[in-house]
């Protein structure tokens, strides 16, 4: 009997063992490098999210000045909070001299300040479309106007700074944790509350009445232009509700780790079940930043639209670019033809 015991607990201890190491390498060979091809890929899409929204027909459409402004808040994330992670499997010092107490709350402000931005950009987004489902009358549609997009945006960074601010406050520089959180409870409830569950839950129930406004619209009998115009109005809705559930799924695969790992911090565990964790928790926060790498992608994917404003976009560029290599042929060409002109008027007859 004690044989198979002992036969038992080896079998688990190198099962275990075996588990660890593979975690440990897939760690090492595969999610440590994720940052640098998200970043490569959340660059591309904002380019190409610039040469889509940027067209003539695109560039009026408070939808898509908010969703570039947000494309473009993704790479800054991407860049600032992420960028770093990569770079510090190579030359940690940086990190161990980052801490001061303002670099340390500028810090945690950022990773926590740029994703929420970006999120309520695109919830702005999502209450364009909402508005632009009501009736002409209402007043809620002057957000649809362009004139105010600037405020609207400007609105929205004062409010993102605000859900922000419990980053700077609940954390600071704690001796042998370096940059940490001075009470650990208080600031996993509130970014679970603010960050996690108030994004998701408001920006499902624009898509309900979003969606209720549209179902409602369609019943409705209508001349032809109106149906054209909610066609394309449409469109737009179909593509900003695509992005939706792609954020709310990315923002809670993560916040259910996290809420996960700050209840059971104080829990005693094995050394099998930290590894686990730790695996599981570094692989939902690097999946999190694909948040601000689909923009262009969904949209892409999913509007025929927008395939066609990008390609034309892409054919403008290649068009301007041979005009004005053909410019600069013809003016040089005209350059010399007058110097050998010069040259010939010169010459004794």
């Amino acid at each position: 009997m004690s044989y198979n015991n002992s036969t038992v607990l080896i079998s688990t201890t190198v099962s275990a063992k075996t588990l660890i190491d593979t975690l440990n390498l897939i760690l090492t060979r595969f999610i440590n490098y994720l940052p640098l091809p998200f970043v490569i890929l959340g660059s591309i899409g904002f380019i190409g999210n610039s040469i889509t929204f940027l067209q003539p027909t695109l560039r009026t459409n408070t939808c898509c000045i908010y969703t570039l402004c947000s494309s473009f808040i993704d790479v800054c994330n991407l860049i600032i909070n992420l960028l770093p992670n990569y770079l510090g499997q190579y030359d940690i010092s940086w990190f161990s001299r980052l801490f001061s107490r303002v670099q340390c709350k500028f810090k945690l402000f950022a990773v926590v300040f740029l994703p929420q931005l970006s999120i309520n950009l695109l919830l702005l987004s999502l209450i364009d479309r909402f508005a632009s489902t009501l009736d002409l009358t209402s007043s809620i549609r002057r957000i649809c106007q362009r004139n105010k997009a600037p405020y609207f945006i400007s609105l929205n960074i004062i409010i993102s700074g605000l859900m922000s601010l419990q980053s700077p406050i609940l954390n600071d520089v704690i001796p042998f944790y370096m940059c940490s959180s001075t009470n650990p409870v208080l600031s996993s409830v509130l970014y679970s509350l603010i960050h996690g569950i108030a994004a998701p839950a408001v920006m499902l129930i624009f898509v309900l009445l979003t969606y209720r406004n549209v179902i409602r619209s369609r019943q409705r009998v209508g001349v032809i232009v109106v149906r054209k115009q909610n066609r394309s109005r449409n469109r737009f809705v179909g593509m900003i509700f695509v992005q939706i559930f792609g954020t709310a799924f990315f923002c809670l695969q993560w916040l259910g780790m996290y809420i996960y790992w700050s209840a059971t911090q104080n829990n005693t565990k094995s050394y099998e079940r930290i590894m686990v964790e730790i695996f599981v928790f570094i692989l939902t926060n690097n999946l999190y930043y694909l948040n601000n790498v689909k923009s262009f992608y969904l949209s892409t994917l999913v509007s025929h639209r927008f395939r066609k404003a990008f390609v034309e976009g892409m054919m403008r560029g290649v068009t301007c670019g041979r005009y004005r290599r053909r410019e600069e042929n013809h003016t040089n060409f005209s350059m010399s033809n007058k110097i050998r002109g010069d040259r010939k008027a010169r010459l004794p007859s």
